[in-house]
């Protein structure tokens, strides 16, 4: 009785603080830069949690990145907190991502447990950098190396020493909605990779309930059909009922804007999109607090208060053991492979997500009238149309017909003008100026080879429509 009467001590203390941890809304938020909407485009930035925390960290004054956004306090965050691992960040503050690219430590002989960015604690091995930042699109890189929590890597490569690299392009318009392009580097990629994984990220003093709604996943494929699966508490269900070749799924937070990401959809029936099912104590949802945050040499640690920071982890793209459908590479060599991902925001319902995908997985074909341009087709890992001009242009204007049509739909186009020079773009849509602004964005970025004009259009369409992109004055002497 006396050990009893203890445990029930223990037991209303444990609850006592968990209540206390639920409520208390001075424990420190995980930073994402100033609240609300802000100029479109990456900022690097040193972004402060704790100062207890902030204090070891060796860096200067600007080893972060955030992607911010002109129409809503959402942002796109690479922060040190989450080892750069990159995070849709909502209006309300809920985190997100879509993981990174996972190894097991059993597979190589020198490595233990997980092997993945999430273990790098100092970020010894993940570093970002802004490749691109205009207001027509941002492009951030993310370069990692998978190890596990002793800092070890995989796959070391016994002729040169090489072992596992990531190289990650996240390509952002200003709709919230872009490019997770992944390239794993290695020589083991017979083994076991997991390229996506959806995780909620816990604010300090709120339990995932608070963060996600039951009915957390939705999913559809290419002809609209949809479910949403809820949580209970038995956790997470199995995805048994997802229509045939399901490849978009909503992450249903509790929000306005709701994380998204869709792939090509499997050649072969059977589910591409698989829960990670069950939970951990009061919550209906799994939870961890060795990340973020934690500086522990730990790679899971189920989460007992709301204290820290915590995650939970709700489904996956192709789980590699798991899932009965396959996502396939966009390309590959003989120690390299490359996988495409849509990702972003979105207030649709996720069956409302197919025109998008539509226009990313077939885009609607094009033909171009312009002395000296050349189209190169349509690029996935851009989500843009590529035209080449054969050299700067001059007054001449490029005239782009666009066929869109139901199956082939125009959401958004953005377009890559190599070597249009310093000219300053004028736009006509069918005949009619679009002014620059919400409907209308440029950017010109200066690289190597020339000078170059990115463009994003805000227009839907399921019938052909042209473009007139007319060369102005210049932007410099």
């Amino acid at each position: 009785m006396k050990h009893l009467s203890l445990l029930w001590i223990v037991l209303f203390a444990f609850f006592a603080t968990e209540r206390t941890f639920s409520q208390d809304s001075n424990l420190a938020k995980l930073p994402s830069g100033p609240a609300g909407s802000g100029p479109f485009g990456a900022y690097y930035t040193h972004l402060k949690y704790r100062a207890d925390w902030d204090q070891p960290w060796r860096v200067g004054d600007h080893p972060d990145i955030v992607v911010r956004f002109d129409k809503g306090g959402h942002k796109l965050v690479f922060w040190r907190g989450t080892s750069y691992i990159p995070c849709w960040v909502t209006d309300n503050n809920i985190w997100y991502t879509n993981e990174f690219v996972e190894r097991r430590g059993a597979h190589s002989p020198n490595t233990l447990g997980c092997v993945e960015p999430m273990s790098d604690k100092q970020c010894r091995f993940s570093q970002v950098s802004i490749i691109e930042s205009n207001n027509a699109r941002v492009v951030v890189h993310w370069r990692y190396a998978p190890v596990d929590v002793r800092y070890e890597h995989p796959f070391i490569d016994p002729k040169t020493g090489w072992f596992d690299w990531v190289d990650e392009y996240y390509v952002i318009y200003p709709d919230a909605s872009g490019v997770r392009a992944i390239t794993v580097h290695s020589t083991g990629l017979d083994k076991w990779i997991e390229f996506q994984e959806s995780i909620v990220i816990n604010q300090p003093g709120t339990f995932p309930d608070d963060n996600i709604e039951l009915g957390a996943v939705s999913v559809a494929n290419m002809e609209g059909k949809h479910i949403t699966y809820v949580w209970d508490a038995k956790g997470g269900p199995t995805f048994d009922k997802n229509p045939p070749k399901s490849n978009i799924f909503k992450i249903n937070l509790k929000s306005g804007l709701k994380p998204f990401a869709l792939v090509a959809p499997p050649k072969t029936d059977g589910n591409l999109i698989t829960c990670y099912e069950g939970h951990v104590g009061k919550s209906n949802f799994n939870w961890w607090d060795h990340w973020p945050v934690s500086q522990d040499a730990s790679d899971g640690r189920g989460a007992t208060s709301s204290a820290r920071p915590s995650h939970s982890s709700l489904c996956h793209f192709a789980l590699p053991d798991k899932s009965t459908a396959f996502w396939e590479p966009y390309a590959q060599g003989e120690n390299w492979v490359t996988k495409v991902m849509m990702n972003g925001m979105t207030g649709k319902n996720v069956e409302d997500l197919v025109p998008l995908a539509k226009s990313w997985l077939n885009a609607a074909k094009l033909t171009i009238d312009g002395a000296s341009f050349e189209s190169k087709g349509y690029d996935q890992t851009q989500m843009a149309y590529i035209i080449h001009s054969k050299e700067p242009v001059d007054n001449s204007p490029l005239k782009i017909s666009f066929l869109a049509s139901e199956e082939s739909p125009a959401v958004n186009p953005a377009f890559v003008i190599k070597n249009w020079g310093n000219k300053i773009p004028e736009l006509m849509v069918d005949g009619k100026k679009i002014k620059i602004g919400d409907e209308f964005r440029y950017g010109i970025e200066n690289s190597l080879e020339g000078t170059d004009l990115i463009i994003w259009i805000k227009k839907e369409s399921l019938k052909p429509f042209e473009i007139k992109v007319i060369p102005t004055k210049s932007t410099r002497f």
